[in-house]
């Protein structure tokens, strides 16, 4: 059974949680007879990127590029990345083993993405029956926007669903080998809904365009950007560690947003949308088991914290989920009434100062700071020792991290890279 815990972190949950400055390292290298040891980043892409360079580019570059710092170097894995499924995985994985053991015993981070998490997953399975498998502190594994989650992968959501062209591995496995697991909020990849909510299951197909291509992870900066985050150690003695990367906005109102800040009509349809946003989100996620509303990042956060569990999709939403729900309504109306608010109310005048030396320049600077906080309803993200959550009312992915309601932190459109059906 998986204990739950917080307080050893692997090299990627680190890079998740505590930023990406600092000099990351996965322990001593063991020395090869036959070869120099080098250390190793291994990418492997997602669906129409068989050269897999583009793996660099997840989270501003900043994950390969402080392993980078770190003295690793970065190779691309060459496989087909294309529909079907099964022989770009039957291609992908004997090469990504023979990269591994390129590296003649020194460090290995695997990052695969989309369908490259497949090749991965595939990859570290294998591992994890090998009696003679490499020492587990020099090898480990980075999957973005996997389906393998258990609670919230779509092959965890149908583990029996058979579909031609698609081939369903399940949900992860346990390993020996350190694992981080991330995931875009809302992206019905890697976190798809729970219970047969249409509302939740629509934001999720609206998530998958906006978040699960390239676009998505590539503009997220995990040193400031809301997390939640789940720290486990596995049945076989490995560490997993699950990302979820908040949304700052509901996919679903996206769309809207995107056509008025086009039209210059924001100023008039960020108001309504601002009232509407808490409600609407606080249905959409009741079709999940771990999301409650104004709780994320809280010292008693009941969220994020079954995401180790396998958990299949079931059409009929619990009876408590409900309940919780219509709990939570009249605060997430009173949030949206105070969105309204604060959207058609002019900001403060600004107060012109007075000559340069005076002691009215403090109250001026004091006012407009003033001015500033009350604007926004909610803080900016914060960080702790262990992770950076946030609570389910701060800013949702679609917006500025300054903001609430306007501008769009992931640009809109589907993926070049990824399609539909890749995973």
């Amino acid at each position: 059974m998986a204990r739950h815990r917080a307080s050893r972190r692997t090299l990627l949950s680190t890079v998740a949680a505590a930023g990406l400055t600092t000099v990351l390292a996965l322990g001593p290298s063991v020395d090869a007879a036959t070869a120099a040891p080098r250390d190793i980043v291994v990418g492997v892409g997602g669906a129409n990127n068989p050269t897999s360079d583009r793996v660099r580019d997840k989270f501003r570059g900043d994950l390969v590029g402080a392993l980078e710092d770190d003295g690793y170097t970065f190779e691309g894995l060459r496989y087909p990345a294309a529909l079907p499924l099964g022989p770009s995985i039957r291609d992908g994985v004997p090469k990504l083993h023979a990269v591994i053991d390129s590296a003649a015993g020194g460090r290995v981070v695997v990052v695969g993405y989309s369908e490259g998490a497949l090749v991965a997953e595939q990859v570290r399975r294998d591992l994890a029956r090998d009696p003679h498998r490499p020492p587990t502190d020099r090898i480990e594994f980075a999957l973005i926007g996997s389906p393998f989650v258990p609670n919230g992968g779509i092959y965890a959501r149908f583990p029996d669903l058979r579909i031609p062209g698609l081939t369903n591995m399940g949900p992860t496995q346990p390993s020996p080998y350190a694992t981080t697991f991330y995931s875009m909020e809302y992206d019905l990849v890697a976190d798809f809904p729970a219970y047969g909510n249409p509302l939740t299951f629509a934001n999720a197909v609206v998530g998958f365009l906006y978040f699960h291509g390239d676009h998505g992870p590539d503009a997220v900066d995990l040193d400031t950007h809301p997390t939640s985050v789940l720290v486990v150690d596995n049945a076989a003695g490995g560490t997993d560690t699950y990302v979820l990367i908040r949304a700052r906005h509901l996919p679903l109102l996206q769309p809207i947003r995107d056509i008025a800040a086009a039209t210059g009509s924001t100023v008039l349809t960020e108001p309504v949308l601002g009232a509407i946003e808490p409600t609407l989100r606080l249905l959409v996620d009741m079709g999940y088991t771990d999301r409650h509303y104004r709780t994320i990042g809280s010292d008693d956060d009941p969220a994020y914290q079954h995401a180790d569990e396998p958990t299949r999709f079931s059409l009929a939403t619990p009876h408590d989920r409900i309940r919780e729900t219509m709990a939570a309504l009249p605060e997430a109306l009173r949030d949206g009434a105070e969105n309204f608010v604060d959207a058609i109310t002019p900001p403060a005048r600004k107060v012109k100062k007075p000559a340069e030396g005076t002691d009215d320049d403090a109250l001026t600077d004091d006012r407009e700071a003033e001015s500033d906080a009350t604007s926004r309803r909610t803080p900016k993200p914060g960080k702790d020792e262990e992770s950076e959550p946030i609570s389910e009312d701060q800013d949702e992915v679609a917006g500025d991290e300054g903001s609430t309601d306007t501008d769009t932190d992931v640009s809109a459109g589907t993926s070049e890279a990824d399609a539909p059906a890749a995973a």
